[in-house]
């Protein structure tokens, strides 16, 4: 076995050697320059979100975090981002969700549509998922939805995201896995302090849809 001295010998006296070493290194290391992806804004407030809020416990939900699973799901690279691609971008994600493993697909604009419309197009598109059996869910987030008026204050992440940024966003999920987890968390406690017409739109009207019986 080569000791360290013998190898800095072999170094400072091989000078062949030491130059396919070196550009052996040089490869390497621009070959993953290449791969890393600059990250973008929304992306990375995203992130902060995340690892900031809504992996936190609170008090409020039982002791669980706002997102119970999303730790998980980054540690297990489930998640995959589409942004500033508008709603061309969103149908296209949609009708490739099932042809990759990633858990949640993460569609952010930056361009907003209306609330009303943004949320009546998911709205529809989820409706029409459950009719035809199709095992795809899609959740809404948007800056004009004010969490503490519809009284889910313990969603507000208080400064953590950036606020020079405004963007929406759109969640593509399995609704089976939502739905598994929702009943999980019911068992827990965590829906208790949500208003009742929150949780019948948020968990039982979704569980509707994976029954088929969309509204």
């Amino acid at each position: 076995m080569l000791t360290r001295h013998k190898l800095l010998s072999l170094w400072n006296n091989e000078p062949e050697l030491r130059g396919r070493l070196q550009q052996l290194v040089n490869t390497v290391s621009s070959s993953k320059r290449k791969r890393k992806k600059p990250v973008h804004p929304v992306e990375r407030d995203i992130r902060k979100w995340s690892h900031e809020f809504l992996e936190k416990p609170s008090d409020k939900l039982n002791g669980l975090p706002p997102c119970p699973y999303a730790k998980q799901a980054w540690l297990e690279d489930k998640v995959i981002f589409s942004i500033n691609t508008g709603l061309d971008g969103l149908t296209e994600e949609i009708k490739k969700f099932d042809t990759h493993d990633y858990d949640i697909v993460v569609w952010a604009n930056e361009d907003l549509p209306e609330m009303a419309y943004l949320d009546g197009w998911c709205d529809g598109v989820n409706e029409a998922m459950s009719i035809a059996g199709v095992d795809m869910h899609l959740m809404v987030f948007h800056p004009d939805y004010d969490a503490e008026e519809a009284g889910l204050d313990f969603l507000v992440d208080d400064g953590v995201t950036d606020d020079t940024l405004e963007y929406c966003m759109v969640f593509v999920q399995l609704l089976s896995k939502l739905d598994d987890a929702a009943l999980s968390l019911e068992k827990s406690g965590y829906y208790k302090e949500f208003p009742e017409w929150v949780y019948q739109s948020l968990v039982l009207d979704r569980r509707k849809l994976r029954n088929g019986n969309a509204r």
